[in-house]
């Protein structure tokens, strides 16, 4: 459903009934009402839900202006009953105007008017290694609302299929955090982005980072440098060798045919 949901009223009954031959149970009634906002209060749906035992037997709906049962409970002693009284229905269909409409004014700084940017860090979740896969984290925190859009970039290009991103958190300030994980082999030289759009941000921030090649890493790098170059000088010195081998070996032949011929 599009819209901004509001929840505003939240009633907790708890009923206990005691027998002499059994324990007490306890029984769970919840009542939530929620406004959902179209455009504004020009169209603007309430529904009141029923929560028995942590399951809803029964709702009330503005846009259908009847009870509507989930649960034979919520039918045989809840819908049918109320929708047969006029008082009642006449009650919760005036509830749309005397509790969302009358109510957005106070939620709407709150909840809709409402933007805190994000902040964003990219970290390395486990040590560095060249050339094997490594796990890299953009995590981007204390946004509102809750729309938010992650995107990652490895030298300029964006990357897919190797993306994943835990559920959408709550922080419990009205605000959300969220980890999107790029998971990829680095090379030396490679640069990585994060970039974030979100309703706050007038346009999006991008956050650029570039591999601290570990010691280990360091180490490997040089060590194989060292070995290509070591390698190099001992082919070029090796074809060196063989050339001027070949070359007096020829020069001998050459003397030897000068002899034989005299």
């Amino acid at each position: 459903m599009s819209g901004v949901s509001v929840r505003v009223v939240s009633v907790l009954l708890t009923l206990s009934v005691c027998l002499s031959s059994s324990p007490p149970e306890d029984y769970v009634v919840q009542a939530k009402s929620q406004c959902y906002y179209r455009n504004g209060t020009d169209n603007v749906r309430y529904l009141q839900r029923y929560i028995y035992n942590q399951e809803e037997c029964v709702y009330f709906d503005s846009d259908v202006g009847l009870f509507i049962a989930k649960t034979e409970l919520g039918k045989v002693h809840f819908a049918d009953y109320w929708n047969s009284q006029k008082e009642i229905l006449e009650q919760k269909r005036a509830e749309v105007d005397t509790i969302c409409r009358n109510n957005y004014q106070i939620f709407k700084p709150t909840a809709i008017d409402r933007k805190s940017q994000p902040n964003v860090k990219i970290v390395n979740t486990k040590t560095l290694d060249l050339e094997h896969e490594n796990l890299i984290t953009c995590l981007v925190d204390g946004f509102f609302p809750s729309m938010i859009k992650v995107t990652w970039l490895k030298n300029g290009i964006e990357e897919g299929e190797q993306v994943t991103s835990s559920e959408l958190l709550q922080n419990g300030d009205w605000t959300f955090e969220i980890h999107v994980m790029l998971e990829t082999t680095i090379k030396h030289g490679d640069t990585f982005t994060c970039r974030v759009e979100h309703s706050s941000l007038q346009q999006p921030v991008s956050v650029n980072w570039e591999p601290d090649v570990s010691d280990s890493a360091r180490n490997k790098m040089l060590t194989g440098i060292v070995g290509f170059v070591l390698g190099s000088i001992f082919i070029i010195v090796g074809l060196v060798v063989y050339l001027r081998s070949k070359k007096t070996m020829t020069r001998f032949s050459m003397v030897q045919n000068e002899n034989l011929m005299s």
